[in-house]
C-alpha cells in the first residue's frame, strides 16, 4: 500500500513541475486510478509542502510516543527462538504488537509458515530460479515442436 502512495506522490510532484495545481491533478489521477486514489486535499497538501521546497516523497513518522525498544532486542528474541509470535514477543518488551511488526519489517524479517526467516534472495535460490525457468522455456518448446510435428502428418 505505500508503494503506491510513494507512485502518487512522484506523479505528484511531475505535475507540481509542469505547472498543474492540485485539483487538476487530483482529478487526472481519479480518472486513472480510480477514486480511490487521493482524495483532494491530500493533493493539496503535498504541493503546499512541494511549493515550501520539501521534495521528499516519503512519509515522515508520525508524532506519539515512540516505542522504546531497540532493533537489536527484538532481532535477539527472534534468532534465540524464530517461532515466537509478535504478540509474545509484544508481552516480553511491554510494547505493542504491531511495533514489534513494524521492527521486524524495518528489519527486513517475513513470517514464512510461522517462522521469522529473513527476507532475501541468496544467490543459491537465484540459481535455481534461473534454472528452473530455462527448463520450462526449453520444455514449452519442446511441446510445440512436438505439436507442430503432429499437425503436419
Amino acid at each position: 500500500m505505500e508503494d503506491r502512495y510513494v507512485h502518487f506522490r512522484h506523479i505528484l510532484l511531475y505535475y507540481f513541475r509542469k505547472g498543474k495545481n492540485a485539483r487538476q491533478v487530483c482529478a487526472k489521477l481519479r480518472q486513472v486510478y480510480g477514486e480511490s486514489a487521493l482524495k483532494e486535499r491530500q493533493c493539496q497538501r503535498w504541493f503546499q509542502k512541494f511549493r515550501a521546497g520539501d521534495f521528499d516523497l516519503n512519509d515522515t513518522p508520525r508524532s506519539g510516543r515512540p516505542t522504546e525498544v531497540d532493533d537489536d532486542q527484538i532481532k535477539a528474541l527472534i534468532e534465540s527462538n524464530k517461532r515466537y509470535t509478535t504478540r509474545e514477543i509484544a508481552e516480553m518488551l511491554d510494547i505493542h504488537h504491531s511495533s514489534v511488526h513494524d521492527h521486524l519489517k524495518k528489519l527486513g524479517y517475513v513470517s514464512k509458515l510461522d517462522v521469522w526467516v529473513p527476507h532475501e534472495l541468496k544467490e543459491v535460490h537465484l540459481t535455481a530460479r534461473i534454472s528452473i525457468c530455462d527448463t520450462l522455456i526449453k520444455r514449452q518448446k519442446k511441446k510445440m515442436i512436438l505439436f507442430e510435428a503432429a499437425n503436419n502428418w
